[in-house]
């Protein structure tokens, strides 16, 4: 393995540990305070922000946990481009209909 390649998993390691941590406390801190949770969460008005926002946080800390881990695997996405040709077409010529009169 490549030093680059290391110090890229070395860092995704630590990403997992981070963001996994970061990841269960946010949900320990969600279910041990559940009550004042609700109370806030289902409060309407300006307080309908505060699910939003929740779902957005834990959406980020566990989509970056998800991509750390599986870089810490050594799976990545792929970032070859093929590109494909496409034949050159003309666009075919449309006959007109025409109305003509006989005499």
């Amino acid at each position: 393995m490549t030093k680059l390649a290391e110090k890229k998993r070395a860092k995704a390691l630590k990403g997992v540990l981070v963001f996994g941590l970061l990841t269960a406390a946010f949900y320990l801190a969600v279910f041990l305070n559940s009550d004042m949770v609700m109370k806030y969460f289902t409060k309407g008005g300006f307080y309908a922000l505060l699910p939003v926002s929740a779902a957005f946080l834990v959406s980020f800390i566990h989509g970056a946990f998800t991509s750390n881990f599986w870089s810490a695997l050594g799976i990545e996405a792929s970032k070859k481009i093929t590109k494909v040709e496409q034949p050159v077409t003309k666009p075919a010529k449309r006959v007109r209909p025409r109305a003509t009169l006989r005499a």
